[in-house]
This record gives C-alpha cells, sequence and structure tokens, in this order.
C-alpha cells in the first residue's frame, strides 16, 4: 500500500514530537536505527499517539503488513494515521481536556454561536462493542442479510444504520413486538425512487419507537442518524441495548436476588439499587461462592487485573462447560493484563459470551474518554441474563407484582424525558419526590423551588427528607392545576400503588396538553372534546367516514380509526388495508401504533390499550395525532 497522504498540520504536529520520540529511543537518530514490533506502542506513546493493541494491529494490516521493525519514517506514517482521526488543529487546542488520541472526536457546529464548538468523545471501543451485540442479536435475520455482520473497526455501522432497518430490528430484539414487521420498510421497498422517502420512514418510526421504550430522544432526529453522526448514533444504540439487558435484573423477574441482601436491609432497599448496583452485587456474590477474596465495586479499575473475571466465569459456567475452559489459575498465571484478559474472554467464549469487549476493554478499563466502564457493565449483564447461578433464597418471602401495561408505559413516558435516576420501578423509585419534581418542571419550567429540594439524603434521616419533597410535590401539582384534593405527600413518600398511579398518568396528560397547547398558541387548557372535535373535522376533510363519539367508544377496539386519522394527517402514506386484512385485533393494534409511529406521532400506549379501548391511553394517542397535526399541518390545521 502506497504512503497516505497527510495534511500540512498533520505533519507539522508530527515534526514537533520527533525530539520526544529520539530522547526514549536515541538510536532512531542513528543511520539505520529502528524499533521493534514490540517497542512499537511505546513509540507512538512517546510521539504523543498513544495507541491499543488491537487499534496498532489494524494499522500495520492496512500499510505495514509485513514490517517488523521501523525507521523514523515509518513512524510518522503510523503517527500521522492516528492524528488524522483527530480533529483540525484550528480547535485542537480548546480540547486538550477531553483529547485523547486513540478516540474520534466529532464536532456539531453550534447554529449561530459563530466559532463556539460542541464536543462529542467518540470512543472506537464503544462502536466496535455495539457492533460485536447487533451482529450477535440480529445475524439470523434474513430481512438483514444484505446488512450484516457489521465491521466494528470502521465507521461501517453508522453507513449501515442509515436505511433504518438495524435500527428498528434491534428495539425489537431488546423489547420484543414494539415494532410490528410489516409496518417496516425492507429491502424491496428500499430500492427505487422512492427509495430515500421509504428510508427516512423507518429512521422516524425507530426514533420514535425508542422513545416509546423509554429511551430519551431529546435533539434525536432522523436526520442525525441519516447524516452519521457518531455520537448520537452511539448514544442512541446504547439506550437501546441498554434497556433490552437490564429490562429483567429486577426482583420481580429474578426472586432469587433476595440472596444479595446485606445485613440489615430489606426487600424495599434491593428495589432501591439501579441494575448496575445489583450487577455487582451478583458479582461479589458469585466470587463469595467461589470462595475468593477478590471483590469489586465498579466495572472500571476493580476488573483489570481480570481476577474478578476469572473466578466469576468459573463459577456460573455449567458444569458441560467447564471442563472445556481455563481455570482461573491458568488464566492469571500471566502477570501481563492483556494476556490475563484474552485467558478471560476465551472462557467467555465457550459460554458464547463473548461480546461487548477486547481484551483492551479489560485490561485498560479506566482509560479516560474510552467509556469501557459501560462496554463492561454489558459484558457482565449479559452474562447475568444467561448464567444467573442462583438459587431461591428459603427463608425470604418475595411477593411478585407484575407491573400494569399502565406502569410500563408511565414508565417509559418518564425515562423518555430524560429523568435521573432511570426509572426501573414506578412505585420505590418515586418516594423520595425527585423525579416527580423534574417531570413537573419538565409540564411548566420554574415552578419547582430547587433551592429548597433535598437531592441527597442522610439513611437516618431519609423518610423525613423524602417527605419534605413530596410536601413540594403537592405544592407544585397544585400550581400547574393538577387534581390533588385525594393525594398527600405520605402517600406519594410511601409508595401508595392506586394514588401514586393516578397523579402519574394526571402529569402525563398535563404535558401531553402543554405541548398541545403551545403549538396551538393557546393559553387554556385544550379539553377532550376538543381533542374529539379536531378528529372529527380532521376524518371529514379527509372524506373518512369513521368518528369518534369518546375515547370509550367500543368502535375504537379494532384501531382503524387511529389509522384513518394517521392518513388523513399525512395522506398516501398509510396503507389502510393491510390492516384491514388483519384478523388478529392484538397484531391489528400494533401494526396500527407503528405506522402512527412512522408518520411521526409520539405515542407511548401499547396495542392491548387500544384492543381494550383504555380512555386515557386512547386520549393520549389521540392528542399525540393532534400534536403531529398542528406540526406538520399548521396552516390548514
Amino acid at each position: 500500500m502506497s504512503r497516505p497522504q497527510f495534511t500540512q498540520s498533520v505533519l507539522l504536529d508530527a515534526d514537533e514530537n520527533i525530539a520526544d520520540l529520539l530522547r526514549k529511543f536515541p538510536d532512531l537518530g542513528k543511520d539505520g536505527g529502528t524499533v521493534s514490533k514490540d517497542e512499537l506502542r511505546d513509540a507512538l506513546d512517546a510521539m504523543g499517539a498513544k495507541v491499543s493493541g488491537f487499534q496498532l494491529r489494524d494499522l500495520l494490516n492496512d500499510l505495514m503488513p509485513t514490517k517488523t521493525s521501523f525507521d523514523k519514517d515509518a513512524l510518522v506514517t503510523l503517527y500521522c494515521q492516528v492524528k488524522m482521526k483527530q480533529p483540525d488543529r484550528d480547535v485542537k487546542d480548546s480540547m486538550k481536556k477531553l483529547h485523547n488520541p486513540e478516540d474520534k472526536q466529532s464536532m456539531k457546529k453550534i447554529s449561530g454561536t459563530g466559532n463556539e464548538w460542541t464536543l462529542h468523545t467518540i470512543g472506537d471501543s464503544e462502536r466496535r462493542g455495539y457492533a460485536g451485540w447487533i451482529n450477535k442479536m440480529l445475524e439470523k435475520d434474513p430481512d438483514l442479510s444484505h446488512l450484516l455482520p457489521v465491521d466494528g473497526n470502521t465507521d461501517e455501522l453508522y453507513e449501515k444504520l442509515g436505511d433504518g432497518l438495524v435500527l428498528c430490528k434491534l428495539i425489537n430484539s431488546a423489547v420484543p413486538d414494539t415494532i410490528h414487521e410489516k409496518a417496516m420498510n425492507k429491502l424491496a421497498q428500499l430500492k427505487g425512487g422512492s427509495a430515500g422517502f421509504r428510508m427516512h420512514e423507518n429512521l422516524v418510526l425507530a426514533v420514535n419507537s425508542a422513545e416509546s421504550i423509554g429511551c430519551c430522544i431529546v435533539n434525536i432526529g432522523a436526520n442525525d442518524i441519516k447524516e452519521c453522526r457518531p455520537h448520537i448514533i452511539l448514544g442512541l444504540i446504547w439506550q437501546i441495548i441498554r434497556i433490552g439487558l437490564m429490562k429483567d435484573i429486577t426482583l420481580s423477574q429474578h426472586k432469587e436476588l433476595a440472596a444479595l441482601l446485606l445485613p440489615g436491609e430489606t426487600l424495599e432497599d434491593l428495589k432501591q439499587l439501579s441494575p448496575e448496583e445489583l450487577l455487582l452485587r451478583w458479582v461479589n456474590y458469585q466470587l463469595a461462592k467461589a470462595g475468593t477474596d477478590k471483590r469489586v465495586h465498579n466495572f472500571k479499575d476493580d476488573i483489570m487485573d481480570s481476577e474478578a473475571y476469572a473466578h466469576l466465569l468459573s463459577q456460573i459456567a455449567p458444569a458441560d462447560k467447564r471442563s472445556e475452559m481455563r481455570s482461573p489459575q491458568e488464566v492469571l498465571a500471566s502477570a501481563d493484563r492483556l494476556k490475563r484478559a484474552d485467558g478471560v474472554l476465551s472462557n467467555a467464549d465457550k459460554l458464547d459470551a463473548a461480546v461487548f469487549v477486547v481484551s483492551e476493554d479489560i485490561a485498560f478499563a479506566n482509560e479516560p474518554g474510552r467509556n469501557r466502564e459501560k462496554l463492561n457493565m454489558a459484558f457482565v449483564a449479559n452474562l447475568f441474563n444467561n448464567y444467573p447461578a442462583m438459587e431461591a433464597v428459603q427463608d425470604v418471602e418475595v411477593e411478585v407484582i407484575e407491573e400494569t401495561l399502565e406502569e410500563k408505559t408511565f414508565r417509559n413516558w418518564m425515562n423518555s424525558l430524560g429523568v435521573s435516576p432511570f426509572v426501573k420501578d414506578l412505585y420505590s423509585d418515586l418516594r423520595n419526590g425527585l423525579i416527580l419534581l423534574t417531570l413537573m418542571d419538565h409540564i411548566k419550567p420554574g415552578v419547582v423551588p430547587w433551592s429548597k429540594v433535598c437531592k441527597t439524603f442522610v439513611p437516618n434521616k431519609k423518610l423525613f427528607q423524602w417527605q419534605a419533597n413530596c410536601n413540594y410535590v403537592i405544592e407544585c401539582g397544585r400550581k400547574i392545576g393538577l387534581p390533588m384534593t385525594n393525594i398527600g405527600a405520605e402517600d406519594i413518600r410511601d409508595g401508595d400503588r392506586k394514588l401514586t398511579l393516578g397523579l402519574v398518568f394526571q402529569m402525563m396528560r398535563a404535558y401531553t396538553l402543554s405541548l398541545l397547547m403551545q403549538l396551538t398558541g393557546g393559553t387554556r387548557k385544550i379539553d377532550d372534546d376538543e381533542i374529539i372535535q379536531w378528529a372529527n373535522q380532521k376524518l371529514e376533510a379527509a372524506g373518512k367516514a369513521a368518528r369518534v363519539k369518546s375515547f370509550k367508544d367500543p368502535s375504537l377496539a379494532d384501531g382503524m380509526v387511529i389509522l384513518e386519522l394517521a392518513d388523513a394527517i399525512k395522506p398516501k402514506t398509510v396503507d389502510t388495508s393491510i390492516a384491514a386484512g388483519m384478523k388478529d385485533q392484538l397484531d391489528r393494534a400494533r401494526f396500527i401504533l407503528s405506522k402512527s409511529r412512522m408518520i411521526g406521532g409520539r405515542i407511548y400506549a401499547l396495542p392491548e390499550h387500544v384492543v381494550q379501548v383504555n380512555k386515557n391511553m386512547i386520549m393520549t394517542v389521540f392528542a399525540c395525532l393532534m400534536i403531529l397535526d398542528f406540526q406538520i399541518n399548521k396552516p390548514s390545521a
């Protein structure tokens, strides 16, 4: 391969760093001076171009596959190749705090701010890890045979997500049946003159469906994915993957997690823990069973020596697999962290679980800017989901209460707004008042007196601090016009299911209607009758025979009115005959909601809500379609 052409600024950088190189390797300054392949990483590091083992192997395979020794010119070439992945010299100084030569920097210029830039650090590790998971989860999907596998070591991932199909399928792998298969535009539809339009439809469907399962898509649109913006794409993929990996790491799905209780704790304390915290406890539980003193407190510094992973894999592996694996002692025999990590991944491969991480992600998990901690967490979550290796606790009674459809919908709505922490249990996670106050601030910015709100809690005072926060919830609820007569601060603090659920629905309703009020330019709240009146006028204007009497009208169960309304909002984009030919009502409702999201509707309701004619959730569907109509048809709405 011929020597690549580099920019003048990169070559100048190389010249500036040659002195540092020669100080560490003085023989390079003499005739015939070279460094060996084993010294190559150190040499590049001395020049300020730190590379991982896998990245260096890729560079050598591309540029110098037969070389075993490297002179000064060869080092300059390799240095420049690494530096070409970094930002322009003009903005280099402003990025020093975020800079890591092993990462790509993606910069999105802020409109109207002159030379100001928003800086996003994009790790190659994330791209490779997510590509590996996509390949594993979707490799057998016949609709994706023309796109998979994805090469995670290049920017191919961003390009192959451009038609939206992989994203739609990834969402369904995380939360099955979110998107109806017949609603997706597949290969046959992605050809010809309308290909660009159909791709855009898939992307809109993917983004709105991701929001419906709890992904925060603020400032994420179809065009961001189409334009291959790495920071946005990787952020969205991670949210989808995380939801899929973590959704079952709960006490309700695994009663045996009660074994992770610490002395003095209750099941309620365990419910307060995030999935990440539960995973750490699970690892330490397995390490204790394995008879080792090793313990972990994070998925970064504490796993870099591979000791925890070596014992964990041996402990959770089924007996028939264990005989094929190397023992922890064999894995840890080397002092080299990379070799230890290689042994861990070799064992993980025997369990079909060597995904998300490569050896460098384990051995150098704390390297700044690489986001390797989340990749290691995903690696462990996948292990838990496939090999929990726990037994039910006999002396602890775990009451399992299945999450209702409404609870699931409201939880997803909250998470889509980016509340922190991520809501996993609608009741235990709301008891301290912080998330409810955050939501109220979304409904009416400035309504929450944040300076008075307690954000960190002292264990022996937390119930009083929660109570104080919940008093502000009641106070703010009244200010934004929510019906608060039948609920008190104690009800929220104690996690009263019925009253908390009622409050959350009123907040979701108020949020939706506040968006509608902003779009219509009005100053008063819009009620159900006005939404119904709008829907009927829209249907009539489009020549549709269907009409809406109320949101509890039994005729709404087949979903066809929703589909007709979607077609009226965006004509000739919805094939109503497909839905009309479906005999299964739930299947039809899933198709109809998918199509409604495809045209731009940000709908949280589930197919079951349509079939059961849940009047509250049906109202939100119509309100979201009304919002969409005002967004795209405002002059005629």
